[in-house]
């Protein structure tokens, strides 16, 4: 079977610590690297140091995009133009209006754009929705993902990367996956750092037709990942570390129900190659619209959480 040829743009942490080593285990996927910052090394496939003669001189069928968000939408336009897949990191661009302008490239060219916001591609989310005996019965949902700052406020700003476009995907991307995703009214509470114009942490609360949300994401604060449903008559709290899940261990799910609380395990999972395996899924068949339609959709909810 021909392996599907991936160019990585980017070596970021994650990058090194989960996508790659999920990748190798991939039969059908080989990869090279582009990064800047790196050597040249054949043993880890960094064959290049430049992003444009990545681009020109490699025949790849998908180019994944991990660099700065700032650097995002121009990457992306560049390997779209050239026919080329495109996956993105989050944000897949830093406005509506980029994102547009990128999915209209790949329509015309019937090309796969897609945004890697990973962490619902783990199965604990299949077994949380048939608990709650489906989506329509969710009538609330709450989320915290809150991680100490590592970052300097100035290095944040200057790669357009603050907490809303770091964070505004998840928040996107819970609202399209668990609830009827028709927005009646929308708040979002923003704190910005003293230093510069970027947002330390926010706060969005919706109110849906069937359900309401509420979302705390936050850059400098203890560590929390985790996401509750509430059903008329249930509590599910997804595992710690939902937005990082590991790949190599079990994860548990807490259900409270008649006021007594019980512990499910699942299974340990991939989400990073389940993505891959949906991607694989979605070029032999040549079939993009659920990865449009989500990217559309996550980006106009963004954009009115910017507008706040």
């Amino acid at each position: 079977m021909k392996k599907t040829q991936l160019l990585i743009l980017g070596y970021s942490s994650f990058l090194k610590r989960r996508v790659i080593p999920a990748i190798k285990k991939m039969k059908n996927i080989e990869y090279c690297i582009c990064s800047k910052s790196n050597k040249i090394n054949l043993e880890e496939k960094i064959l290049f140091k430049d992003y444009d003669t990545a681009l020109s001189k490699t025949t790849v069928d998908i180019v994944y995009i991990s660099l700065i968000n700032s650097l995002h939408f121009k990457y992306a336009k560049k390997a779209l133009t050239k026919g080329l897949n495109v996956i993105v990191d989050k944000p897949i661009a830093v406005s509506l209006h980029e994102t547009k302008k990128l999915l209209q490239i790949a329509k015309k060219k019937n090309l796969l754009l897609s945004e890697a916001n990973l962490y619902n591609y783990h199965n604990v989310f299949d077994k949380i929705i048939k608990l709650c005996k489906g989506v329509e019965n969710i009538s609330h949902i709450q989320s915290n993902f809150n991680v100490p700052l590592i970052k300097n406020p100035k290095e944040i700003f200057n790669i357009k990367g603050d907490c809303v476009m770091d964070m505004g995907p998840y928040a996107a991307s819970i609202i399209r996956l668990f609830t009827d995703n028709k927005i009646k009214k929308l708040k979002v509470f923003k704190e910005y750092f003293k230093s510069v114009d970027a947002v330390k942490s926010f706060f969005i609360l919706a109110k849906l037709k069937n359900c309401t949300y509420f979302g705390n994401f936050g850059f400098d604060k203890e560590y929390v990942s985790q996401i509750t449903f509430f059903t008329k008559n249930k509590i599910i709290l997804s595992p710690q570390r939902t937005f990082a899940l590991p790949s190599n261990k079990k994860v548990t799910i807490l259900l409270k129900e008649n006021n007594k609380i019980k512990k499910i395990n699942i299974n340990k999972d991939d989400c990073i190659q389940n993505f891959f395996k949906r991607i694989l899924y979605a070029l032999r068949n040549k079939n993009f619209k659920n990865f449009y339609d989500n990217l559309l959709n996550d980006a106009i909810v963004r954009e009115k959480i910017n507008s706040f």
